[in-house]
C-alpha cells in the first residue's frame, strides 16, 4: 500500500495537539524500550559486548534492564517467544501526562494504569499504557528514577545523547502506516518531519518520520515487507570516532551487518551503521545526527535515504526479497 497516497494534508495535520495547556506543545520523549527475547544469554552478550553497557538490573520476573545514561534502565529485556518489541515507554512531565489520559478518555479508548509492580520493575513514578491501531503497546511514563552511580562504558566512554532527547529513535514496520500515524500525531501529539519516498535497490521504502521534541524523529513508520513490528531501534553516539570504533567492534564480534556505513540526508545527517540483534530485528549506531524546531518545522518530502553509504548486506537484500515474496502471495491468497 503506497502509505503516502492514504496521508492527506486534510487528514494529518502536520504538528500534534498542545498537550502543555499554555500554547506550546506538550514534549514526550523515548523513555525505554522493552523487547521480548527468547535467547537472554545472547542478548546479555550482545549488550554487554557490542554495545559496551554496564551490567544490568535483574528483575523478579526474569527480565533485565541496562542503562545508557544516568537513569537506571533505558533497555528492557523480558524473556519470551516473540523476538520483537514488547512496550515502547514515552516520558513526559505529570501535566502532560493528565492531558494524555483525559485525550484518551475523551477518544473512548481510556489509558490502563500500570500497577505498583510495574511501575517498580519500569522504575518509573506512574505510568499509563494504551495501544496503537498494530498493538504495539505504548507506555506512557513520568518519574523515571536515576541510577545510584554515573554511568560508565569503556566502549562508548562518553556516553550516548540522550537527556531531552530521549533514548534514540524506534522504526515500526507496518502494513496499515496512516492508522499508526493518525495515532501518534492526533493522540499523543506527534508532528510529521519528513515523508519518505524512496527506493533501496528494487525495494521501495515509504513511510512518515514523527517528532515529539527536538530530535529529528522519534518514532518512524515504514510500509515494509516484514513480519516483526519493529524495524530497528537507534543510539545515538557523541562523536563520529564511536560509530567507527562500533563498527570495528562488530566486525570482531561477527555481528551480521544490514546497512553498512553511510549518512542521512539533513536535516536528520546521521552517520551510521545498521546491524542485527541476537532477536533478528535491526539495532542503528550513529551520530552527527541535526535537531529540528518543532513550533517552526514544516513537513517535507524526501526521495532519498542516505546521501552516501549505508549499502544493503546481502542478508538484507535476501530478507526483504522474502517479504515481497511473502506479500504478494498474499494478497493473492
Amino acid at each position: 500500500m503506497d502509505c503516502l497516497s492514504i496521508l492527506p494534508e486534510r487528514r494529518i495535520a502536520a504538528r500534534g495537539p498542545d498537550l502543555s495547556g499554555d500554547g506550546e506543545p506538550g514534549r514526550l520523549a523515548l523513555g525505554y524500550l522493552v523487547f521480548e527475547v527468547s535467547h537472554m544469554p545472547l542478548w546479555r552478550h550482545f549488550c554487554s559486548e557490542m554495545l559496551g553497557l554496564p551490567p544490568p538490573l535483574r528483575h523478579p520476573d526474569g527480565s533485565f534492564g541496562w542503562r545508557l545514561d544516568a537513569l537506571s534502565q533505558r533497555l528492557l529485556l523480558q524473556p519470551g517467544s516473540r523476538d520483537d518489541l514488547a512496550a515502547i515507554g514515552l516520558t513526559c512531565d505529570d501535566d502532560t501526562l493528565d492531558r494524555l489520559a483525559a485525550r484518551f478518555a475523551a477518544a473512548g479508548r481510556p489509558a490502563v494504569p500500570g500497577d505498583a509492580a510495574l511501575r517498580l520493575q519500569r522504575r518509573v513514578a506512574r505510568l499509563l499504557s494504551v495501544r496503537d491501531p498494530d498493538g504495539n503497546r505504548i507506555e506512557l511514563v513520568s518519574g523515571q528514577a536515576l541510577a545510584r552511580s554515573p554511568f560508565e562504558s569503556a566502549a562508548f566512554p562518553d556516553g550516548f545523547r540522550t537527556g531531552d532527547l530521549g533514548l534514540g529513535h524506534v522504526v515500526l514496520a507496518s502494513a496499515r502506516p496512516a492508522r499508526l500515524v493518525d495515532f501518534y500525531v492526533g493522540l499523543l501529539g506527534f508532528g510529521i518531519t519528513e515523508r519518505l519516498d524512496a527506493r533501496i535497490g528494487r525495494l521501495a521504502v515509504k513511510g512518515v518520520f514523527l517528532h515529539c521534541n527536538r530530535r529529528h524523529h522519534t518514532i518512524a513508520v515504514l510500509d515494509l515487507p516484514q513480519a516483526k513490528r519493529l524495524n530497528h531501534f537507534m543510539l545515538q553516539a557523541p562523536s563520529i570516532r564511536d560509530i567507527g570504533l562500533a563498527r570495528e567492534r562488530a566486525r570482531r564480534l561477527g555481528v551480521p551487518m544490514s546497512l553498512e556505513l553511510g549518512q542521512h540526508p539533513a536535516p536528520d545527517g546521521t552517520v551510521s551503521f545498521y546491524g542485527r540483534t541476537p532477536s533478528g530485528f535491526d539495532f542503528e549506531i550513529g551520530a552527527g545526527s541535526g535537531e529540528i524546531e518543532p513550533a517552526d518545522w514544516q513537513p517535507r518530502q524526501v526521495a532519498v535515504t542516505s546521501v552516501w553509504g549505508h549499502a544493503p548486506s546481502w542478508r538484507l537484500k535476501l530478507r526483504m526479497a522474502s517479504g515481497l515474496a511473502r506479500r504478494a502471495l498474499s494478497r493473492t491468497a
